[in-house]
């Protein structure tokens, strides 16, 4: 795979094959603490690539040659995902081989870990700072958890991996693509949804109050939510916030919505961009885009905005646009 190909291409950390510079960069960025190259090699490069948005990281990393990395302790946990060759990890007593299509367990923020990369390896990493999680999953559960946040490193979810899996790299190449372009409110929206999507992906000590059934809230709370939303429309979906004026638990307001509604909050929200950008297209001007228009309403993919448009609307945006654009002649 070429460096242009690779992901998060755009975003470039380390392209070199001197390892003194690369242990510096390591060190620098990644908050590496050892950095060994096998003494058999003859061919050593690195291509690291880094992404950083509010509490969520990703990282992608192709390697030639035999590579040893070791981590301290972090503020963040992370997870590694195979994309090609073979590599070891070890934390603790515990150890493992990360074969390919599949991805390490949960590297918590308080322990040291260490990888060891076979030559011709590929992987996207990704790290979440460990209190953006502990304050989504106290939302999610509706009382204070403290730092008590234990993931299982024995319970393998296949399906659950293969979505987070998807989102992420899904997420990877968007915002290599058009991350110029992406307002705060479009990277904000997907920094939650992966922080969500990984608590209820990943087994922990509190899976079983995310399982249990919520208790139920009233329609009052879901018109109150509602009302919430469309007034702050072009700001990120704030789970605490909503779940302050619902006064009930996330979980319990998300029953709600679907019991009410038949969709969720974050739907609702959806909806109500949708048909701002309806507004926004319907009175541009000529120098505006679809795309313009779908980033500024909070939606990262264009291709998925304009599928979730036609799917209201019963149109292409762009059919909207055109509309516009001959009105204005």
């Amino acid at each position: 795979m070429s460096r242009r190909s690779a992901p998060l291409s755009n975003f470039p950390v380390v392209r070199s094959s001197d390892p003194s510079f690369v242990r510096d960069r390591l060190f620098a960025v990644y908050g590496a603490n050892s950095f060994d190259v096998g003494k058999q090699n003859r061919t050593f490069a690195i291509d690291t690539n880094h992404l950083q948005i509010g509490s969520l990281g990703l990282s992608y990393c192709g390697i030639s040659g035999d590579v040893s990395v070791g981590f301290g302790e972090a503020t963040f946990v992370r997870q590694i995902f195979n994309l090609e060759g073979s590599a070891r990890y070890a934390r603790g007593q515990q150890s493992g081989a990360i074969a390919p299509g599949s991805s390490t367990p949960v590297m918590r923020a308080q322990e040291p870990f260490k990888l060891d990369f076979r030559s011709g390896w590929r992987h996207l990493g990704l790290r979440i700072e460990f209190d953006a999680l502990l304050r989504y999953l106290g939302v999610l559960v509706g009382r204070d958890i403290g730092r008590n946040l234990v993931f299982d490193e024995t319970d393998v979810r296949q399906p659950a991996m293969e979505a987070l899996r998807r989102r992420v790299f899904q997420f990877a190449l968007d915002y290599n693509e058009r991350g110029a372009f992406f307002s705060d409110l479009a990277a904000a929206e997907v920094e939650r949804m992966i922080i969500m999507k990984f608590l209820m992906c990943h087994r922990h000590n509190f899976t079983h109050l995310l399982l249990r059934e919520p208790l139920p809230a009233s329609s009052m709370a879901v018109k109150a939510v509602e009302e919430f939303i469309e007034a702050n429309w072009d700001k990120p979906v704030d789970i605490e916030a909503m779940v302050a004026v619902a006064k009930v638990s996330a979980r319990s307001l998300f029953r709600q919505f679907r019991k009410d509604r038949g969709y969720s909050p974050a739907d609702f929200a959806k909806r109500v961009r949708l048909s701002r950008a309806r507004e926004m297209l319907e009175q541009s001007n000529e120098s505006a885009s679809v795309v313009q228009i779908a980033l500024r309403c909070g939606f990262q993919n264009p291709g998925h905005f304009a599928r979730d448009y036609r799917s209201l609307f019963g149109e292409l945006p762009s059919a909207a646009l055109q509309r516009a654009r001959k009105r204005r002649r």
